[in-house]
This record gives structure tokens, sequence and C-alpha cells, in this order.
């Protein structure tokens, strides 16, 4: 009748009224792509009242000028070589919108949130960290959170919502939010009991000594710059033995000092003790920091601790912050959104602008996620496989071969950088086709990793007062970190700028790399009967080859 269409009209007009003045309506799930990792299982509804540290990552600016940028500023043969930008500076390129900014702050205020005594944020706003209750992070992003327990890990206990939303006109301001629908990877380290029968003392034990005349390091020691080693998920050393350890292995270390940023719950951890006592050894004399992140520690809301890392990073001053981060930390990629990775690269590129080097581990299953392939696709690692970062794979033996553990290969994310296509394509093109595995199984044209390796088997770390030997790519990580750390102290003793992102120098300076050309990567029942081949120059096994340090000062003292 014509009174119900009197009626109904001004119904439907405020239905259509979002629309008709283009505002957003709904919400937006994000991260849909995370595929959970293995062996992390519910254990039932997190209480409402748990406090839990969200990061929520606003959408920057500029982004296409700060990767241009990076790539100048570390190619050798440009002028631009080594003009490192200020945390100002590159706050100041990268900053979101106002709009952006204001449209996050006002959808928590909404919420109740506090912005003055609940949140913080970077100087810019690009990262905006709130301490909120679970009931009210549930609410803001329409998500359940439950407890999980890892099952080699049973004291690790992790909160995660399996899916998250956001209102559309907040969404589109928005990276990601975290931690949310991402979990912590925990990886093994591959340990031997020499004192077991049948598992006798190999023919060579890995220490600084040993290490430093591989490697051509020698008595050299640095007195300039700063490095660092990270922890996550509750892995912290001992000083005691630290000093052990520096005692009988490396004595002109005994009475320096360790700088700790984050909490130390003074349980040792095989993983953090090896980092700390071979970046100290292998960088001697250089100050060393040890950041670590816990993720859940009592008494504080649960974060995520690879992010809370990058946050402390963006927030830490350009007089403060180490200039060599050595990293043992990876996943597969397919455990990661492409959102959080878009976002990530881009804060691997803010700390490449400021001058800071970045090296992670490439993992220890050669081109499996711990042991497997999923849909028979050899697993790209990140973040050792993003094109903006260093990742060091592992050899073993001397003379060395690679080490089968050495995880590498294609990423299935991202296209193969300019600086290593002319190497990363010889190996493709010159390869023996009898040793190329199946190229259904990976991505031809990906970006290649690792990018360079080092020793890593039978090194001899001390633990909770025991010696025990350790293998892995986690320890080439600290022991390759070690020796920038002494190029750095070259270049800053010239009064020059440190080395910062390290690829493009190293990818033109392939002879002042041992390379590797025999060995290969082992690969899992269902990713066929072959992984990677090492071979002459690059290879997804080793990378370039492990450093020769003689050369590569040589060549750092050239630079600009």
């Amino acid at each position: 009748t014509t009174t119900e269409k009197f009626i109904m009209a001004p119904v439907v007009w405020l239905l259509l009224l979002p629309f008709a003045l283009g505002a957003p309506f709904g919400r937006h799930v994000r991260e849909e792509d995370v595929s959970k990792p293995d062996k992390w299982h519910n254990r039932g509804r997190a209480s409402t009242q748990e406090p839990i540290e969200l990061i929520f990552a606003v959408k920057q600016t500029n982004l296409h000028i700060l990767e241009e940028f990076v790539l100048a500023s570390s190619d050798p043969d440009s002028k631009a070589y080594g003009n490192h930008l200020s945390l100002q500076s590159v706050n100041d390129l990268v900053a979101p919108t106002k709009t952006a900014i204001h449209s996050v702050r006002r959808y928590l205020a909404e919420h109740g949130v506090d912005l003055d005594s609940d949140c913080e944020s970077t100087s810019n706003s690009d990262f905006i960290r709130c301490v909120l209750s679970v009931g009210t992070a549930e609410a803001l992003l329409g998500a359940k959170y439950h407890y999980y327990h890892h099952k080699d890990l049973p004291d690790s206990v992790v909160m995660r919502t399996e899916t998250y939303s956001l209102p559309v006109g907040v969404s589109e301001h928005i990276d990601f939010v975290s931690p949310t629908v991402r979990f912590p990877t925990v990886q093994k380290r591959l340990m031997r009991d020499f004192g077991k029968k049948n598992n006798s003392k190999p023919d060579y034990e890995n220490t600084p000594a040993s290490l430093r005349e591989l490697y051509n390091v020698g008595d050299t020691e640095g007195t300039l710059g700063r490095q660092s080693c990270t922890a996550f998920l509750e892995q912290y050393y001992e000083a005691e033995d630290l000093n052990s350890f520096w005692s009988k292995y490396y004595p002109k270390a005994v009475g320096r000092s360790i700088k700790l940023i984050g909490p130390d719950m003074t349980t040792a951890g095989v993983e953090a003790s090896l980092d700390i006592e071979y970046i100290t050894t292998m960088g001697g004399g250089i100050d060393t920091e040890f950041w670590s992140f816990a993720g859940r520690a009592p008494d504080n809301p649960e974060n995520e601790p690879f992010l809370k890392w990058m946050y402390t990073v963006a927030n830490t001053s350009d007089a403060d912050v180490p200039k060599v981060f050595s990293t043992s930390y990876g996943e597969a990629e397919r455990t990661v959104s492409m959102d959080y990775m878009h976002r990530i690269q881009a804060e691997f590129q803010k700390a490449a602008a400021r001058g800071i080097s970045l090296l992670f581990a490439s993992g220890d299953y050669g081109v499996t996620d711990q042991g497997t392939c999923h849909d028979g696709r050899f697993q790209g690692q990140w973040p050792a496989g993003s094109p903006w970062v260093t990742g060091v794979g592992g050899t073993m033996n001397v003379p060395e071969t690679s080490w089968d553990g050495s995880s590498g290969g294609f990423s299935d994310r991202w296209t193969r950088p300019s600086y290593q296509k002319e190497a990363v394509d010889h190996y493709l093109k010159t390869l023996d086709p009898s040793l190329m595995p199946n190229k259904t199984r990976f991505n031809l044209t990906g970006a290649g990793f690792p990018d360079v390796a080092a020793q890593s088997t039978n090194f001899v770390v001390i633990n909770d007062g025991i010696t025990i030997p350790v293998a892995g790519t986690s320890a080439a990580c600290p022991t390759f970190s070690g020796i920038v750390s002494l190029l750095n102290d070259l270049r800053l003793s010239q009064n020059k700028t440190t080395l910062g992102f390290l690829n493009p120098l190293f990818y033109k300076h392939p002879e002042a790399f041992n390379d590797i050309k025999l060995g290969s990567s082992q690969a899992g029942f269902d990713c066929g009967p072959i992984g990677f081949s090492a071979s002459q120059g690059w290879d997804p096994v080793t990378g370039l080859g492990t450093p020769n340090y003689g050369k590569l000062a040589n060549i750092v003292k050239s630079l600009n």
C-alpha cells in the first residue's frame, strides 16, 4: 500500500546510507592464508580477564621509496653506498596517514581502551601497542582466544585465536594485529651425547679457535660497534656458563660483560647458550647484547616474541641499537600470512636503511618443513628466504662439504632479487641434470636461499654447567654474524658507516667466500628422492659459501 511504501522508504534509505556516503560496511576477516604449524594443541578457552599485549601494525607510506633507497645505499658500485638514514628520517618517510592513525585510535577508544594508559606507539604510530584484557581483545577482533601447548615443550603456553576480523573502515588501515592466528615455531636443536655407546667422538670439534683458523680470522678482535643475538620462546643464557666457556675456549674474553635486553629467567637454554658463546668469541671484543623475548612470562601479558623484537628495534635509538643481529629463528613460509610478511619485509628494509645487518639461520631440515613436504612442495623458509635479510646455511667437515640438514631452496612468496639473479640463474642452468630435483617441486623464479654458510656440526657448548656438542644452522648464524661485526669494526675505524644490508655486497664479491662444491640437502619421504646439491658458485644449500675474513676485510677496506 501507499502507507507501507511511505513507512519503508526511510528504512531502506537508512540501510543504503553507508554506501551512498561511501562509508565502509561490515567486517573483514584477516590473515586467512595462515597454516597452523604442527604440534600445537588446543587446551581450552583463555580467561577473558587475562592480559594480552596486542600490536596493531598500521599501514605505512612511501615503501617504494624506502626500497629504492636501501638498494642504492647497499650497492657497493653506487655513489650512495653507505649513506644510511637516521631512525627519525626512516620514521618520517614511512609514517602512516593521519586518517589511518585516527581510524585505529578511534576504534580502540570506542571499545573502552584508554589510549594514554593502556597503549604506546612508535614515534610515527606505525605500530600501536596496547595491553588489554583478553575479553576486550576478543570484542575488538571478533575473536575467541584459546590456550595452546606445544607437544615438544609442554611448559610453553600461548594464547591464539583461529580467526579474527576488523570493521572494513579500520581494516583498510591495518596490515595485521598480533598475537592472533600466528603460532611460534619450535624447532629442536640437534644434539649428540658422545658418552653414549656407539656414538663416538668425531674427528674434529668446532671451537672458537678452530673456527677462527678455518675462516682466516686469526687473533683479530674489534672494539667498535655493537652486536646482538636474539632469543625467543623462553630461551635464556647463564652468565656462569658463558664465563666457563670463555675460560676454557677464549680466555681473552674473561671479565667482559653482556648487556641484557628483556627478561632473564636464569634457566639456561641450549639455543641461547650456543648463540651468545659463539657471537662473543667470533666477534671478539665487540660490545654484545642479548635481546630476550619470552612471549609469555609471569606477571607479563601475552605477546608475540618475534614481532616484539621488530617493535623494539623500531623504537631503539641510532646510538643504542646494535648494527648486527644474529637470529636463529625460522618457520615454513606457509605458516605466515602475506599481509604479515609484507609488513615485516618493510621492517627489514627500515633496519637496512639505518645500517643494521640482519642474519637468520636458514633451518635444519633440508628442503622440508621439519621432515615433511606439504603438497609435495619443497618448503621455503621465513625469514631466511626473505630477499631483505642474509640467510645462513650450514657446512660440515674439514675440508668443508655441505651439511645435509642445511635448509635452502627457492621462495614461493618472493621473486628473485636483482642482486642475486646472475648467481642463481647460473646454478639452475649449469647443474648436472641428474642432480636436479623435479622442477615441479619448487619455484624456478623464486628468491634463492641461503645467501652464505658456516660450520653447523660438532659445536662445543657449555649449557647448565655441562659441555655438550650441538649441530644446526643456529651454530652457523652467530659464527658468521661475529665475523660481520669485525668487518663493521674496520669500517668504523675508518670513520665510515656500518655495512648494513649485506647481500648486494656479498653477491658482487663471491671470490671472498670458500666455495662449497660437495654434498646435498636432505629430502623427506614425501619430497622425492633428492634435495638440492652443492655446486660451483652459489647453490641452495650453502649459498655463496663460507667466509674468508682476510679477503672480506680487504674488500671492506676499499669501499666508499
